[in-house]
């Protein structure tokens, strides 16, 4: 076999480009949207990293985009079209949702699978334009379009109510040694790398600047070293740490709030709940998934004589469940996350803060009910936002943080006396798609960023405890019926829990002043020219 030289591929890379370039105007946005699509490849659960190379054409795409009549504009579109592939190849599972109540909400899955994608693509589109500043040699527009993304994915987190779902970042995590940089950077840093080596091929193929061989070669160095590093020094669980049990039921979503189910569902917990540990050793806490409890839990009340006789006198509980509060205007009804003693009687509570949009509250309610969207308006469960979150001091355990549902995938800051995190969550939704293998990865993340382990309860799955590495401590497969018993790993310092996204906009801030710098420097030798 005869190896292509470094010269035949730069010629073919620079044919690839020409190709590009002399592209006509619809056929550059469709690029844009296949390019998309490839790199979604690297989001769980295919997780194929080496698809991060997708962001090479964008990248072509976008520097094609100079000679238009209006740069601005093209680059836009070409974002945006980018963005809208991304985000349908990752995200089109949010569809299986509608399929729970076909008749209902059938209808609406198109919109619902298209309209995602649109909503988002804007994001990308800024961070096409923002590029657009950076100095017109290859190395430059690499670096230009890393620190764009990085940038944009964290306002994704952030603009109106957030939704940092599959930021670039996570395309990374399919590696256990490169998830560890979220230790350091976090996500959004994640984000910043991933772009980084995705793009850098037009660099390394384009003469003057092939100066950013060495900082990507670098990064790659730093990544794989500082993260089995840290694997290799991961602590062990140790029989004396807090022993947790995870119950995952699995109870079909057609069925978790049909009356005619309530006793079956009900029996099923408590069996789960009560059921011998496989090496005979107590539970000090048991978890169950979002909105556990298929009745609103009173005490007292016979169902509290059946939840302390299944926690047989020593377990705790920590468990999902929906609580209802007469106010007056009416009834407060809440998604939350309740602490039982071992004898049933409640201790403590929170209260669901980050509601998910048009699941739990429906934004512009009143303009959806006067264009006809009346079903819509009427079929959203309508939760009250709690407004205020702090770890949940168990009795004999650490303090935990708790997270309902997707919660998880926001940093939070509130975790400093948290020693690890209750994430309950219930992704029947979605069925047998990539949405709660994503939701999953989420957690992982987490994990390590914070250096907390997470104890992850979801109805159908996938329940699992995770160590602040983003290892599986235990696991339940999809739709399976079980429980996890081990103790709780240890926590872990880590330098983002500390500073946060501070690195991220130092890096941000550094790469636009040397891209500045470069800028005069390259406008000066003009001038002499």
């Amino acid at each position: 076999m005869r190896w292509p030289t470094v010269a035949r591929m730069r010629m073919r890379g620079r044919a690839v480009a020409r190709m590009l370039v002399r592209g006509r105007a619809v056929a550059r946005p469709v690029a844009a949207v296949l390019s998309g699509a490839v790199v979604a490849l690297a989001l769980p659960p295919v997780d194929f990293v080496p698809a991060i190379l997708g962001y090479t054409p964008f990248l072509l795409l976008l520097d094609a985009a100079d000679g238009a009549r209006r740069p601005v504009l093209a680059r836009a579109v070409l974002g945006a079209a980018f963005g809208f592939g991304y985000h349908l190849a990752g995200l089109w599972w949010v569809g299986a949702a509608f399929l729970v109540d076909a008749d209902t909400f059938g209808a609406l899955l198109p919109l619902a699978v298209v309209g995602l994608p649109l909503l988002l693509a804007p994001l990308h589109a800024l961070a096409a334009v923002a590029m657009g500043l950076a100095p017109p040699s290859p190395a430059w527009r690499v670096v230009g379009l890393a620190v764009a993304l990085a940038a944009t994915e964290w306002l994704r987190g952030v603009v109106l109510t957030g939704f940092p779902w599959n930021a670039a970042g996570l395309q990374l995590t399919g590696s256990s040694v490169a998830l560890q940089g979220a230790a350091v950077v976090g996500l959004n840093g994640l984000s910043f790398v991933a772009v980084l080596l995705g793009a850098s091929p037009v660099a390394l193929i384009a003469r003057g600047s092939r100066w950013l061989a060495l900082p990507v070669v670098a990064v790659v160095v730093a990544l794989a070293a500082y993260g089995s590093a840290r694997l290799a020094r991961a602590p062990s669980i140790d029989a004396t740490q807090p022993r947790v049990r995870v119950v995952q039921p699995s109870v079909p979503q057609a069925h978790k709030w049909d009356p005619a189910e309530s006793a079956a569902i009900w029996r099923r917990l408590l069996d789960l709940t009560a059921s011998p540990t496989g090496d005979g050793a107590a539970v000090d806490v048991v978890i169950w998934p979002e909105t556990a409890f298929p009745f609103i839990y009173r005490t007292p009340s016979v169902e509290q004589l059946d939840l302390a006789a299944a926690l047989g006198g020593g377990a705790m509980l920590l468990a999902g469940a929906v609580e209802l509060e007469a106010t007056a205007d009416g009834r407060r009804a809440t998604n939350s996350l309740i602490l039982v003693g071992s004898d049933g009687a409640p201790l403590a509570r929170y209260d669901k803060n980050h509601l998910v949009p048009f699941g739990e509250y429906l934004p512009l309610k009143g303009v959806l009910s006067a264009i006809g969207l009346r079903q819509i308006t009427e079929a959203v469960a309508a939760f009250d936002a709690g407004t205020d979150r702090q770890p949940i001091d168990i009795p004999g355990l650490a303090p935990a943080l708790p997270l309902i549902c997707y919660e998880v995938i926001f940093p939070h800051p509130e975790i400093a006396d948290a020693r690890w995190i209750v994430n309950v969550t219930n992704d029947a939704w979605f069925g047998d798609t990539p949405g709660p293998r994503q939701h999953l990865r989420h957690a992982q993340v987490r994990a390590v960023e914070d250096g907390l382990p997470v104890v992850r309860a979801a109805n159908n799955g996938i329940s699992a405890v995770i160590d602040p590495e983003g290892r599986f401590v235990g696991r339940l497969a999809l739709d399976a019926v079980g429980v996890i018993d081990t103790g709780l790993p240890a926590p872990r310092s880590t330098l983002y829990r500390r500073l946060g996204d501070a690195p991220l906009f130092g890096l941000i801030l550094v790469a636009a002043g040397a891209g500045a710098a470069a800028a005069a420097r390259r406008r000066r030798g003009a001038m002499k020219g």
